[in-house]
């Protein structure tokens, strides 16, 4: 059957979002709910206007300059175990304690945990049935030092606590919540943050679009702080001299109003969208807890150890530092504006030397840089404690405050680094202590990705800066079938994404990029899939099923793979729609290509039969599925064999400010030479045949950085590192 070209329609977004930590999974216990008592419910005191107001007023305040992001107000509380809630039995074996919170007008909720000691068997979740937005397990495994804990924001105006613990160890008082944060802007962007929150800028850049291709691997050091369940900001993780891979992770003082509320910070890594477009991500990968180890208001700097060491998945890479004492030309920084996905913004000047002032931070002269006009983006509240980069990808600073907005991006201000060193004698004010404990005196440290093989995990996805995302809608003889990416009448079951990955990766999960979503009986489900296959999918490697009601629209979504899966060559990856209800509709967002010679990666199981989009459609248009696949173990090049140092091959110039020449003593076939970024992903790229033993490679338009060039040398191939600087 053809099928007609399809229509793009955008949806309005509904948050129903999942916020994961560190934890077990799994799902609270069904308890009947037979008893009724005040205890097991709290209301918040309903939250003033005029707080909100001064809360909001407070974020734009162009007086103190500061770019740290107020987005709840604290209710201070006790409630435990002991004084309030309600304890039932069931016929599992375990007592469950049970209390809902709610605060009405809130966008969200947030809890602050104290005397937190959870027993070795006891399991904790916290979550909105009506959202169906679930956290936990927290087990004894996420215990602090400090006894406190932090969780993640769960949509909506009400939040449920519930404690499981077996029926021997009886009804245990092992944590009282001390505040309930009211979430007044939306920091999970719920109704797009209608009334006070704004996403970030439009003149923002995605950290994923291509002009940051060169810090893909640094964009992994910086993460989102939610500190004291009440403002955002953002810090970096940091190498230090031992290499040793402690979790320090900096950011500024002005974030951290106590010293201890470092112990009360959620963390989260890869809050970002998976290509150049302002699609929410998942944040799915938080830490909970730090301990400070240096702050100092004058320098505006703050450093912690995290509690917990970030794993693999969280593909966490630590950033170097140059302390030295010089101006950049030019400088980066990542952050996280209003809270929103990661950015990257760009000074192609150098700063000035500047001495910033704001009520809580008194600058010594000439402790700040002034970043005089961002050429590439900007900063906005959110962003405070962002770093700034120079060219070597090295920490030289951290974001203060500034004027800077989109409509005038000028006069930012970032404490500087190599004063942050040790201006100050006392070890809990300055960076020296903890960043060079091997006492090497060395002015700069590159940054490091401690982990390898196995352990070496990145994300992956075939959207590229030319697509658009939306809900693709499907149609036959002009009636609406439903959607090429979900849903649908026109016998279409599965729907799955080619990649091609180089090396004997292993997948760790995938995200959806889920553009619609309508549930009615909370029992929708889809069937994740992944097979061996070159032309078509053939051996299904790895299935599962997953409910889907909790996912949010318009965001990415993460699956887990819960084994190892190890595809062979080009694979696929996707879901089969079997199990979503008839009522219901389900879609994720594809991106429809166009323009000539466009790659086609989108496969479906139509009427029992596989087939590529670009043969059902009938202008043979390409089609690409809003997915990021997780991957590791990955390499940039196959296992095949390399010559390292061939005597006659020449590549020049190198560095390259537009064209390269690659010369040989045998001959070379334009088609087998293949352009790689850093991660391995195959760049287009023109090549023109000078004669049989040299071709020419045009790199302009790409951006600056480093690539990677192979093509066939006799029975191996030859590789050569190359470096775009456009002039």
């Amino acid at each position: 059957m053809r099928l007609y070209i399809p229509v793009l329609i955008l949806f309005i977004f509904v948050c129903n979002s999942v916020s994961a930590q560190l934890s077990e999974g799994g799902f609270p216990l069904q308890v009947v709910t037979l008893k009724s008592t005040d205890r097991a419910f709290v209301k918040m005191p309903v939250l003033k206007q005029s707080v909100i107001d001064a809360a909001v007023d407070a974020n734009n305040e162009s007086d103190n300059q500061l770019k740290a992001l107020t987005f709840a107000h604290a209710f201070n509380v006790d409630l435990s175990p002991s004084n309030s809630g309600v304890w039932y039995t069931t016929n599992a074996g375990f007592n469950v304690w049970r209390i809902t919170i709610s605060s009405d007008n809130a966008y969200s909720l947030n809890l602050i945990f104290d005397d937190f000691e959870l027993s070795k068997k006891g399991r904790l979740f916290i979550y909105n049935e009506e959202n169906n937005q679930y956290l936990g397990a927290f087990t004894s495994l996420n215990n602090k030092p400090s006894h406190k804990f932090a969780v993640a924001p769960v949509a909506g105006n009400k939040i449920t606590v519930q404690y499981e613990v077996p029926e021997n160890e009886g009804t245990p008082d092992d944590f009282t919540i001390s505040r309930v944060n009211h979430d007044f802007m939306g920091i999970l962007k719920f109704d797009r943050r209608p009334i006070n929150g704004d996403p970030a800028g439009a003149c923002n850049i995605d950290v994923n679009c291509e002009i940051g291709d060169r810090w893909s691997e640094v964009k992994d050091a910086v993460v989102r702080l939610i500190v004291d369940g009440r403002e955002v900001c953002t810090g970096t993780l940091v190498n230090n001299t031992a290499e040793d891979q402690k979790p320090y992770v900096i950011s500024a003082s002005h974030c951290y109003d106590q010293w201890d509320y470092a112990e009360t910070t959620v963390y989260t890594f890869n809050y970002e969208s998976p290509y150049c477009a302002p699609l929410d991500g998942d944040p799915i990968h938080s830490l909970s807890g730090a301990i400070m180890k240096a702050h100092y208001d004058s320098l505006d700097f703050a450093l912690v150890e995290l509690d917990d060491l970030p794993p693999p998945d969280f593909r966490p890479y630590y950033a170097g530092w140059d302390r030295s004492p010089g101006l950049p030309d030019s400088s980066v920084s990542i952050h996280h504006p209003m809270g929103d996905i990661k950015k990257i913004s760009f000074d192609y000047h150098a700063p000035e030397y500047a001495t910033f002032s704001s009520s809580s931070i008194k600058n010594p002269r000439n402790g700040s840089f002034n970043i005089l006009r961002w050429e590439e983006g900007v900063t906005e509240v959110g962003s405070s404690g962002g770093a700034l980069f120079n060219m070597k990808e090295q920490v030289i600073g951290t974001l203060s405050g500034g004027a800077a907005y989109c409509g005038n991006p000028v006069n930012d201000y970032y404490a500087r680094f190599s004063m942050q060193w040790d201006y100050s004698s006392d070890t809990t004010k300055q960076l020296k202590h903890w960043l060079d404990p091997l006492g090497t005196g060395t002015l700069a440290l590159n940054g490091r990705q401690f982990n390898s093989n196995e352990d070496l995990c990145n994300a992956f996805t075939n959207l590229t800066d030319t697509d658009v995302h939306g809900n693709i809608s499907l149609t036959v003889s002009g009636n609406a079938e439903g959607y090429w990416g979900g849903t649908n009448s026109a016998g279409i079951t599965e729907i799955v994404e080619r990649f091609s990955i180089d090396g004997d990766e292993i997948l760790d999960g995938v995200s959806f990029g889920v553009g619609k979503l309508v549930t009615h009986n909370n029992n929708s489900r889809i069937t994740v899939k992944v097979y061996n296959g070159s032309t078509y999918p053939e051996d299904l490697l790895y299935s599962k099923e997953v409910n889907i009601d909790h996912w949010a629209e318009d965001a990415m979504n993460f699956v887990s793979f819960d084994q190892m899966v190890k595809p062979a060559g080009d694979f696929f990856v996707g879901f089969e729609l079997s199990d979503v209800n008839a009522a219901d509709t389900f879609a994720i967002y594809q991106s429809l290509r166009e323009y000539e010679d466009a790659s086609n990666h989108l496969y479906l199981l139509q009427n029992g039969s596989w087939e590529s989009f670009a043969s059902l459609n009938t202008q043979n248009y390409a089609m690409v599925n809003v997915m990021e696949l997780v991957a590791c173990n990955y390499r940039i090049l196959t296992d095949t064999p390399i010559v390292d140092q061939p005597e006659n091959v020449w590549v020049y110039p190198n560095p390259t400010a537009g064209e390269l020449n690659l010369e040989s003593d045998k001959e070379i076939d334009p088609e087998d030479v293949v352009v790689y970024n850093l991660i391995g992903q195959e760049m287009k790229t023109s090549v023109i045949k000078t004669d049989n033993f040299r071709i020419t490679l045009n790199l302009l338009g790409k951006t600056a950085g480093v690539y990677f060039v192979r093509f066939p040398y006799g029975d191996s191939f030859v590789t050569r590192k190359i470096s775009f600087v456009p002039w």
